[in-house]
């Protein structure tokens, strides 16, 4: 029996052991992972703006695994390297004959910025996006004191990417209703996006629309680069400073720990570099945001939910081929659209074909994409719960 081995379990992770389950054949999966939960990063505005529990932003990695029967094992455990054909935790190693590397990537913070916890914050962690919730109450229910109610409270989002855009405009959204809905008088909570270009990269269009809703909610648009943090201060790239009560850091990214560990291909910013199979070696595949991903012209592809799925499918499958002696699949990832949340009911969604639905329909539609891909996941696991109590019964 071949033993497959994935480290992380993400979005990318997560559908590789789908596909494994998917196509039953006599092989043995472990997923590694130093969290014991499949953090839904996508929903990570609404959790910050306490629009859904955080139970509505977690899948649960050990009864997930469980409900795909036999052959698959989680393992809680935090991996260090790889080593003849070995994933070396701290707790243990394990063998593997195939090995999907799915550890995702971490923020970048800029210098300053990750020694100021207290004030500032990163959100493509779950702990870093309920440390950001709960300020955001604190600092709404410090309205209703007199004497705190009449300060103006500034809050700086850095980073003008999907993260940063959503963020800051819920946020926004959030005080407006919350003054307006209690007939609040006091100071205002001060929001500014801080980025050089907002959603680079997209359709004049879409950025354009996104711009002007921004302004709408009265989100402040600051088009700087930051290029250092101080004490609740920013510097900005003009030298100009910023002071700020609290900043939420959506800016670039970086691999983790665990890929700075491996003496794999990798490009300039440390990322692994992947053949057309995404093999990083004849054994060991990459995917998700730890991976160079491109498409069949040669174009980067954004490292996002989707792309990692997608990855994620294609490494698994690749691995099924190889076992099977069959003809391996050339990675051909495309993102298909895209979706913004844009404060309240209100997003932009943009098709494949370049067509764009937004305001309520948008929002409407984002909804459907992310309950597409919770709900089975959800129903998965509490499948998994039930086979797991069945087992400790017997025992």
């Amino acid at each position: 029996m071949k033993k497959v081995v994935i480290i992380g379990g993400g979005y990318g992770g997560i559908k590789a052991l789908e596909e494994f389950a998917k196509l039953k054949q006599n092989i043995e999966v472990t997923l590694i992972d130093q969290h014991t939960y499949h953090y839904l990063q996508t929903e990570s505005y609404d959790l910050v703006t306490s629009k859904i529990p955080i139970q509505e932003t977690f899948i649960y990695l050990p009864t997930l695994v469980a409900s795909f029967g036999k052959n698959f094992y989680f393992v809680h455990d935090e991996a260090v390297t790889i080593e003849d054909n070995q994933v070396v935790c701290k707790k243990d190693s394990y063998h593997f004959d195939y090995c999907i590397i799915a550890t995702g990537s971490v923020t970048k913070f800029l210098k300053g910025f990750e020694q100021k916890g207290e004030h500032s914050l990163g959100v493509k962690s779950l702990r870093g996006a309920i440390h950001i919730k709960q300020f955001f109450e604190q600092e709404l229910f410090a309205r209703l004191e007199p004497q705190r109610a009449k300060k103006c409270f500034k809050v700086i989002v850095i980073g003008g990417g999907l993260s940063g855009v959503e963020i800051a405009a819920e946020m926004r959204y959030y005080f407006n209703q919350y003054i307006k809905e209690n007939a609040l008088s006091c100071g205002n909570i001060d929001i500014q996006l801080v980025s050089k270009h907002i959603l680079k990269g997209l359709a004049e269009k879409t950025r354009n629309r996104t711009i002007k809703r921004l302004q709408y909610l009265g989100v402040s648009l600051i088009p700087q680069y930051v290029s250092e943090i101080k004490e609740q201060e920013a510097i900005l790239s003009n030298k100009e400073k910023i002071d700020f009560d609290f900043a939420i850091f959506t800016g670039g990214i970086e691999p983790s720990p665990f890929i700075k560990n491996l003496s794999f291909k990798k490009d300039k910013r440390g990322f692994l570099i992947v053949d057309e199979y995404l093999k990083v070696e004849k054994n060991i595949f990459a995917i998700g945001d730890v991976a160079v991903l491109k498409d069949k012209q040669g174009n980067p592809v954004p490292p996002t939910a989707q792309s990692a799925e997608q990855s994620g499918v294609i490494a698994a499958k690749n691995i099924l081929h190889t076992i099977l002696n069959r003809p391996m699949q050339r990675a051909d990832i495309k993102l298909q659209g895209l979706a913004i949340a844009l404060g309240g009911r209100y997003a932009v969604i943009v098709t494949p074909f370049g067509l764009q639905i937004s305001g309520f329909l948008g929002w409407l539609g984002k909804k459907a994409i992310e309950k597409w891909y919770k709900t089975p996941l959800k129903f998965k696991a509490k499948q998994g719960f039930k086979k797991l109590k069945q087992c400790k019964e017997h025992t």
